[in-house]
């Protein structure tokens, strides 16, 4: 390797003064890269900078001086040419590209210089676990890719096949640290278990970041029939239906049978009532012979009232009731004569309607 770079170094010295290549370098952060300054004129001193900042010196006379811990040197100088070569042990990150400097001295002989571009690889995961799935449904899956510069490519992989980029979209957001976070959403038909993949890479990296989950597909239930379900039901709220609606309608008939007897027999009540009360007002003394009415309001009536008071408990003659006959339309009162004495007990009235 070092002798085709040195042909090409030769071949470049002759149309230049000083050479250096490669003139562009993209490597990963902490990866090695090396570089080669090539001149055919005499100089005395060769100065290495990266970014502004020297990082080796070789004298033609002494060789290396002082260089940085970080860096290493090499010489594949030949009798017409000088070739000196930079190895970056460890390349730093930066968002930005690195310029790195060859000068030789005296200054008439100039300098050359090239880009080094320093990428920083993250990691990438399915936020999802393994999942099992019926034949048929939409599956998501999605996909974070964290801590790389630049903005990864992300693609999918599903049981070895690259996905279309339209079916999934991708999205990007740069963190204060310059580095790009990535969020990537598949979505997708459960035709056939497989492993479904989600792949992270920059152009710097030899090989892709990647992180996987298996997708099982199992077959669809068949449909419950829920018809013998839906008529038991059925059929037992209609008979419940129909067992209230006769409790209700019995009731209804109940209440109202029994609100019209108590109405009838209250009227009945009353009517009676006033009926016999009217009768007897009006036979109160007719038909009883033996009664009559007496002046109570004289003075001798109220001096023997007054004397009689204290012993009408003892004195006072049983009590004779009067009795209430109905009788019909073909009935005569005098029918009712022999009702006057019963079981030789007086009975003071009789009255009849």
């Amino acid at each position: 390797m070092h002798g085709h770079i040195l042909q090409l170094c030769v071949i470049q010295a002759v149309a230049s003064f000083i050479h250096l290549e490669p003139k562009n370098a993209t490597v990963l952060r902490g990866s090695e890269v090396g570089f080669n300054c090539s001149t055919d004129e005499s100089w005395d001193v060769m100065t290495w900078l990266l970014g502004g900042r020297t990082i080796l010196t070789i004298s033609v006379e002494h060789g290396p001086l002082g260089r940085d811990e970080s860096v290493s040197t090499a010489n594949h100088s030949m009798s017409s040419l000088s070739v000196w070569e930079l190895v970056l042990m460890n390349a730093s990150f930066s968002p930005t590209v690195q310029e790195l400097i060859c000068e030789l001295l005296p200054t008439k002989l100039g300098r050359s210089s090239s880009a080094l571009f320093v990428q920083e690889k993250g990691n990438v995961r399915i936020l999802e676990s393994n999942q099992s799935v019926q034949e048929g449904m939409f599956v998501i899956f999605h996909c974070q890719a964290s801590g790389w510069y630049p903005d990864p490519s992300v693609s999918w992989v599903v049981n070895g096949t690259t996905v279309d980029r339209r079916d999934y979209n991708t999205s990007s957001l740069q963190d204060p640290s310059s580095l790009f976070n990535s969020t990537s959403v598949l979505q997708m038909k459960a035709e056939t278990s497989t492993t479904v993949e989600c792949w992270a890479c920059v152009s710097a990296a030899r090989a892709h970041q990647s992180s996987s989950v298996k997708l099982t597909v199992v077959a669809p239930k068949p449909p419950r029939d829920y018809t013998v379900v839906i008529a038991v039901i059925v059929s037992v709220c209609t008979i419940i239906l129909l067992a209230v609606l006769i409790l209700i309608l019995c009731y209804r008939k109940k209440l109202t049978k029994s609100s019209s007897e108590n109405k009838v027999s209250s009227l009945w009540t009353v009517n009676l009532s006033s009926r016999r009360r009217s009768v007897a007002d009006e036979n109160r003394g007719k038909v009883n012979l033996g009664y009559h009415t007496e002046d109570v309001t004289s003075s001798g009536h109220h001096d023997l009232r007054n004397r009689a008071d204290g012993t009408i408990n003892i004195i006072s003659p049983p009590r004779v009731p009067d009795i209430i006959i109905f009788r019909s339309h073909n009935q005569k009162e005098e029918d009712f004569s022999n009702l006057y004495y019963k079981g030789g007990k007086t009975i003071r009235r009789v009255t009849t309607v």
